[in-house]
């Protein structure tokens, strides 16, 4: 798929055998990759390249469930094998930043089924509904660099009349290979909340991305008062950082709140969690913990280690050394060896550059 063809005319937009629309020239840049097959899963799809991986179960993750359109979820449970509670935690702390990414880019997923309308530079798909909220995609080429685009997401409640409010943007330089790039995302969930009364979000995400020619995908991930759900959670302001090798490994830092095991009550700890998975060896993970029942100034330090089978405790060749984490949710902690970090947007990107 090539960025360089230039889509003036509503003839360069075809609907494919996936029922999107894609317009020459824009491939490579879509928010929402319909298209990617993931070496680690055997079907295609997924919200690529912004979500945070964590650890992969042999059993559950063979059978992985399509991504759902909505509602959108606060967490995708658990499931499969009886895993340590620190890697449950570390999953959830990632489901719930994917769960924000998925308001955002199922809406998107959506409207790519719908013909869009082009003038110039730019695509349009919609408006159209999608749940409680009426939707707008804008894909934008920029000008002064090759294969550089600004995209952004507005929407409205179904039957408004009102005006647009942007919701979700982003940026990307695509990269020499489909699928590849860098650039950066921000998410406004109080707007899309505002817009699609289905939306559980609050507060915002800022994604710094970058996705190597070589398969390696780095994630800077800022959370701002957010948290998946307003009924469920307080919200959180946190750092997070990922770097995936290809299908060969997974370097994480996660913050969330959990209740650890053999603390006094059910008082919720704020836990930072580093986490390592290599392929066919097994999963570490570092946590300290602050709050909750851990008194003032204390921080506890606990951590876990398990095989590929992700039940039998011991810590295989690459995972015997640990990686203390970074007890303070904001602090730049990013994975030992992770290559240089993408920026992260200072704001929600507005479509057109900025």
């Amino acid at each position: 798929m090539s960025a360089g063809v230039s889509c003036s005319s509503t003839e360069n937009c075809r609907l494919d055998s996936s029922g999107s629309y894609v317009c020459a020239g824009f491939a490579s840049a879509y928010p929402y990759d319909y298209a990617y097959v993931d070496p680690l899963y055997a079907g295609a799809g997924g919200y690529y390249p912004y979500t945070i991986d964590t650890y992969y179960e042999p059993l559950a993750d063979s059978t992985i469930a399509p991504l759902r359109a909505a509602p959108v979820p606060v967490a995708d449970p658990v499931t499969g094998n009886d895993v340590p509670v620190l890697l449950t935690e570390a999953r959830r702390a990632a489901d719930a930043v994917n769960a924000g990414v998925r308001a955002a880019l199922d809406p998107i997923r959506a409207l790519q089924s719908t013909p869009p309308a082009q003038t110039g530079d730019s695509v349009v798909y919609g408006p159209a509904g999608f749940d409680a909220g009426s939707y707008q995609l804008t894909l934008t080429r920029l000008a002064g660099s090759e294969g550089r685009f600004g995209w952004k997401l507005e929407a409205r409640p179904v039957g408004s009349a009102g005006s647009f409010a942007r919701v979700a943007g982003g940026l990307i330089q695509v990269g020499g290979l489909p699928r590849r790039g860098r650039g950066g995302l921000g998410i406004d969930c109080d707007a899309l909340a505002a817009a699609n009364a289905s939306v559980t979000c609050r507060g915002s995400l800022l994604i710094g991305f970058a996705h190597t020619d070589a398969g390696d995908k780095i994630l800077n991930v800022g959370l701002r008062a957010y948290t998946p759900d307003a009924a469920a959670s307080m919200p959180l302001d946190a750092a997070m950082f990922a770097w995936r090798q290809d299908d060969r490994a997974n370097h994480v830092r996660l913050v969330g709140r959990a209740n650890l095991s053999g603390t006094a009550s059910p008082a919720l700890e704020l836990v930072a969690l580093k986490l390592t998975w290599l392929k066919d060896a097994g999963v570490r993970v570092d946590a300290a913990a602050t709050g909750g029942d851990i008194p003032e100034g204390q921080v506890t330090i606990v951590d876990t280690c398990v095989a590929a089978d992700l039940t039998t405790p011991t810590c295989a060749r690459g995972l015997q050394t640990a990686a203390p984490a970074n007890p303070d949710p904001i602090a730049s902690d990013p994975p030992t060896g992770m290559p240089e970090t993408p920026e992260m947007p200072t704001a929600m990107p507005d479509g057109n550059g900025g």
